[in-house]
């Protein structure tokens, strides 16, 4: 297992081995997931670990909320309240909203980031997090060929039952979990489009979109 300094290092970077092509759409799946969940609500304490290009914590900071974010990357600078670490945060944020997508299959300690993350969380705040799933289609077929396969990139990977576990052993309630192929479901008007809609449908898709709550 690299450590962590190895991985920020590569990660700040930009590190191909670490996160791979940036997409060109403005929100990924499971950040529209959680805007559509959460938008609706009177602004309150936002934070973000693993703030990125920043789409989705930009929407929030345009739409009121209190923001407050960590990445190690140069190119979150330019995002208000944005720091290199966690240990540089407010201990007492008391965050309402927390989100980690894509964060925890690039950590060597994914249990531990949780419980920083818990200790940020105001009491029934929710946490979003995305991840790889190791029972997806793809994993099971294609095993070290897996499209998620990256080497120093993502170290972890989770299956249902352990993506619970390791949320319960940081203090966290799992309230949703649903697999997604990170595609948007629409009804299929090609032959090619059949499959993608199915893996969506029957949820075998790449990655999970997990709900938690802070006990």
């Amino acid at each position: 297992m690299p450590t962590q300094g190895l991985l920020n290092h590569l990660y700040a970077r930009r590190s191909r081995s670490v996160i791979g092509e940036w997409g060109t759409s403005p929100l990924t799946i499971p950040e529209q997931v959680c805007v559509q969940r959460e938008m609706k609500r009177p602004p309150a304490r936002y934070f973000e670990l693993g703030v990125g290009q920043g789409h989705l914590y930009q929407l929030f900071v345009e739409h009121g909320w209190k923001c407050t974010g960590v990445d190690p990357g140069d190119w979150a600078g330019r995002f208000p309240n944005v720091y290199r670490d966690l240990s540089d945060v407010d201990p007492a944020l008391s965050a309402d909203l927390l989100v980690a997508f894509d964060v925890l299959e690039h950590v060597s300690d994914p249990v531990s980031i949780l419980r920083n993350l818990w200790k940020l969380a105001a009491p029934k705040a929710r946490l979003y997090c995305a991840m790889p799933n190791r029972e997806s289609l793809r994993a099971r077929r294609d095993r070290e060929k897996w499209r998620m396969v990256r080497p120093l990139g993502h170290v972890n990977y989770y299956s249902k039952k352990s993506i619970t576990r390791a949320l319960k052993l940081a203090g966290f309630a799992v309230r949703y979990v649903r697999a997604t192929d990170l595609n948007e479901l629409r009804f299929p008007r090609r032959r090619q489009d059949i499959k993608p809609a199915l893996i969506e449908m029957l949820g075998l898709g790449d990655q999970w979109i997990v709900i938690a709550e802070r006990r």
